[in-house]
C-alpha cells in the first residue's frame, strides 16, 4: 500500500512541476505565433506583401505576454519597410491579439 501512495505521490509531483522556460525559448515561441499570425491572414500568392518578424520585446504578466515585434515587411515590387507592432499573447502561445 506504500508503495502505492508513494507512486501516486512521485507522479502527481512530476505532472505538477513545469520547467521554466528560458528567454531564449519564449522569444522563439513568441516570434513563432506572430509569425503564424501573419501568413495565417495574407493569401499565398505573390501579389501581397510578406512579412517577417526580426526581433521581440516582451513583458510576462499573469495571464499573457504584451509584445512589441519589430517586423519587416517587403511588397511584391521589392519595396520594403520595418515597423513595429504591439500584441497581446497568452502564455500558451495559442493566439495573437
Amino acid at each position: 500500500m506504500k508503495v502505492i501512495i508513494s507512486l501516486f505521490a512521485m507522479a502527481l509531483l512530476t505532472a505538477t512541476c513545469h520547467r521554466k522556460m528560458s528567454r531564449a525559448e519564449i522569444k522563439e515561441h513568441l516570434e513563432k505565433a506572430m509569425a503564424q499570425h501573419l501568413e495565417n491572414r495574407q493569401p499565398t500568392d505573390a501579389s501581397h506583401p510578406k512579412f517577417e518578424v526580426l526581433d521581440v520585446e516582451w513583458y510576462q504578466e499573469a495571464k499573457l505576454f504584451r509584445c512589441e515585434f519589430k517586423v519587416k515587411m517587403t511588397l511584391p515590387d521589392g519595396k520594403d519597410t520595418t515597423g513595429f507592432m504591439k500584441q497581446n499573447i497568452p502564455l500558451d502561445f495559442s493566439k495573437v491579439e
